[in-house]
């Protein structure tokens, strides 16, 4: 003769509760907030390069018919900011133009040298940004820790991440200059330049992933001595 086994006896010796797909530290971590603070993150960079240009040293070519508008302006601070994070722009024209179509101003600027703003201030904008912003956040989740250091880190690296790297391709197909290509003979093309989407999307990745876990850990490890 065969029993069949006590179902109920079974569910309370395991409390009656399903084992969690994901680990607590994953479902705890407040993804939409950091996110939300990637977003403030690049606002934070973007206003740092346009303060560099009104207010500091730096100024914009208006004579450059790409930049022949106020809003244009506002794009080049942008196209500034994704070649801070080392993403050429692309130029696309409707007819054939000599040179490689990849450009980063702070390149030439960094080759050429005499710059108003040396472009390694540039370069350090979002490196410091992200680096701050990892261990402010990180700051404010101390008191309640999702595990180690390492994971900790790993964490806001992630969770930022999301946001950062969706602001960047955003950005990247959005932030496009466009003029007219003219000769002594008038109109003859047009011409458009923007970052360039797949730099970006790797870039926006790993700055990211790379800076924000500095600072993460940074605080992580000061608040542990506390």
């Amino acid at each position: 003769m065969t029993t069949e086994p006590d179902t109920d006896a079974s569910v309370a010796d395991t409390g009656g509760q399903d084992t969690p797909l994901l680990s607590p530290a994953l479902e705890t971590f407040p993804w939409l907030e950091a996110s939300t603070a990637a977003l403030g993150t690049f606002v934070v960079e973007y206003l740092a390069v346009a303060a560099l240009f009104v207010v500091g040293p730096s100024s914009v070519d208006r004579s450059v018919p790409a930049i022949d508008s106020t809003a244009a302006v506002f794009v080049q601070y942008a196209h500034v900011l994704f070649n801070a994070h080392h993403v050429p722009t692309v130029l696309k024209a409707s007819i054939q133009i000599a040179g490689s179509p990849f450009g980063n101003d702070l390149y030439l600027a960094l080759a050429s040298g005499g710059a108003s703003v040396p472009p390694v201030v540039y370069f350090l904008i979002p490196m410091v940004a992200l680096t701050v912003a990892g261990g402010l956040f990180e700051g404010r989740r101390r008191p309640n820790p999702t595990g180690g250091r390492l994971r900790e880190a790993a964490l806001v690296g992630v969770g930022f991440t999301v946001g950062y790297l969706a602001v960047g391709l955003v950005g990247a197909l959005t932030l496009v200059q466009r003029w007219d290509l003219t000769t002594a003979e008038g109109v003859v093309g047009s011409a458009s330049q923007q970052p360039d989407p797949y730099f970006t999307a790797v870039l926006f990745l790993l700055f990211p992933m790379v800076f924000l876990p500095i600072g993460a850990a940074m605080m992580y490890g000061r608040g542990a001595q506390a």
